[in-house]
């Protein structure tokens, strides 16, 4: 298979918060929460393995050795061993990379301090690395892997195979793909903007792309898709991404740890290890995606959500096309995880508690069959059930890359009243979403389907919660504090063809 370089284009900014911004934005995103409650026993991403992917900041066109690792003498990275794959010969560090990692794996900025092995990649030798000579996938060690930067344009040509490398790796894998969307209204396809299994990631005030770009000549990378999955109260995409991937890591950390206590079964993947449910790619995505505020009251930004599913704005997998599941809240979503792994009653489970996942197969003639169901009461007072089904795009592990994507659909019955209740039944995603305020008393049955014939994973992930109810936030309380944002341009080069190209957004 031949390999592919992208065309990306790198966002630059020197990113600067004082002690009281980052503290601020870590109580925004729940982590304070989950410190208060578990003290010491707090996750915080350690013994997982990360890695980094930049676009360079430097011109590359005319041969010079990329700029793109963070510094490793900067103060949040003491304890850390960041390694530059492929080398870093110029010597020199780049601003962007040093503000991400901060917020990535810093020992006082980020909230997955514990994160200790970095590997930092350029992009185009990232995306490089993905396939082998045969045209199989690649393996590493890592778990999470963090993408502030956006490229490609949707007319250029073998970018739907980069895409489904990424892909695949999610799939094949469970290699997390955190990756950042266009600041403003721009576009681009690389990755955020096309890619079905990572999870994008935007700005909580909505200055980002908004939907999947699509790719000239390719059917399956379309437009009308759900893009962000996720928000998050930082100022650039740049600087909201490794907040999320952060947030990725601490759950990896959690469902390691806890094993088959939190899981009911796990998968071995040569130069991976040992993978449990509660940590499967799957998995941590639509327990970020159940677990996000879909209203706010943030310290760190004037900005908020507070129209959630506004006219104009519903999906049809169940999302704001603004905000995408919301923004996220670590604290919710390690609840979630820690409600462990939960059986439909197809596979021989009972009632489910408020907060909880499964991971299991559904269609053909195995695991669950066609149909999933999920029973629960609801508990008393105003609650609502946030729940999130994923699963991952299919792409062969050959130079065909093969790539199927399969439907499944999410119900809420009322069983008190026989009667659907709500549902998200989206032909283009591979997630659906249900957001419902729930009946004091009421009986219900949350309902996976699906009519494929071919068994596929799939990820249940829930919450039966109180209603939020933020309260104003006064000017004085806003804190953060953003750099200047700048573009950089790199290179492209397919089949042994360079390219140059620059864009704004």
């Amino acid at each position: 298979m031949t390999r592919i370089a992208a065309s990306l284009i790198g966002l630059t900014f020197f990113l600067s918060l004082s002690p009281a911004a980052q503290a601020s934005y870590i109580t925004d995103i729940g982590y304070g929460t989950l410190q208060a409650q578990l003290g010491a026993a707090t996750p915080t991403g350690a013994g997982v393995r990360v890695a980094q992917i930049e676009a360079p900041i430097n011109d590359v066109s005319g041969g010079a050795a990329p700029i793109f690792m963070p510094d490793p003498s900067n103060g949040q990275f003491i304890g850390k061993t960041i390694t530059a794959i492929n080398g870093n010969t110029s010597g020199n560090f780049s601003g962007h990379a040093t503000g991400v990692g901060e917020l990535f794996y810093g020992n006082g900025s980020s909230i997955a301090p514990g994160v200790t092995q970095i590997d930092s990649y350029e992009a185009n030798s990232w995306i490089n690395s993905l396939s082998t000579a045969f045209g199989t996938a690649t393996t590493n060690p890592n778990r999470v892997a963090n993408h502030s930067w956006v490229g490609g344009s949707g007319s250029d040509p073998g970018l739907g195979d980069i895409l489904r490398l990424v892909d695949r790796q999610v799939t094949l894998n469970e290699y997390i793909q955190v990756v950042g969307l266009t600041n403003g209204l721009g576009d681009s396809p690389l990755l955020g903007g096309s890619a079905y299994n990572v999870i994008s990631v935007g700005r909580t005030d909505g200055v980002h792309q908004q939907g999947s770009v699509p790719v000239s000549g390719d059917s399956l990378y379309g437009t009308g898709r759900t893009v962000p999955t996720l928000v998050a109260p930082q100022g650039s995409t740049s600087a909201a991404t490794p907040v999320v991937a952060a947030a990725a890591a601490v759950l990896v950390q959690t469902g390691h740890e806890g094993g088959l206590t939190l899981s009911e079964g796990s998968t071995t993947i040569a130069g991976v290890g040992t993978i449990y449910n509660a940590e499967r790619s799957e998995t941590v995505k639509t327990a970020l995606m159940a677990g996000a505020d879909r209203q706010t009251a943030n310290t760190s930004t004037y900005a908020n959500i507070t129209d959630y599913r506004s006219p104009g704005h519903e999906t049809a997998n169940g999302l704001d096309s603004r905000y995408g599941a919301g923004q996220v809240n670590i604290y919710n979503s390690y609840r979630i995880l820690a409600g462990g792994e939960q059986r439909s009653v197809q596979n021989g489970g009972s009632d489910i508690s408020s907060f909880g996942f499964d991971h299991v197969t559904i269609g053909g003639l195995s695991g669950s069959g066609q149909t999933a169901s999920y029973f629960f009461d609801a508990p008393a007072g105003e609650v609502s059930l946030f729940a999130s089904l994923v699963w991952n795009l299919d792409v062969s592990n050959n130079s065909q890359l093969t790539s199927r994507l399969y439907n499944l659909d999410l119900s809420l019955f009322d069983v008190t009243t026989n009667s659907l209740v709500a549902s998200s039944a989206s032909l283009l995603d591979n997630t659906e979403n249900l957001y419902f305020k729930l009946l004091l008393g009421n009986r219900y049955e949350m309902r996976v389907t699906t009519n494929e014939t071919t068994p596929w994973d799939y990820a249940l992930a829930w919450r039966i919660d109180a209603n939020p109810s933020p309260v104003p936030v006064p000017p004085t309380a806003w804190l953060f504090v953003t750099g200047a944002i700048g573009l950089i341009l790199a290179t492209r080069a397919t089949s042994g063809k360079g390219a140059n190209r620059s864009s704004e957004f």
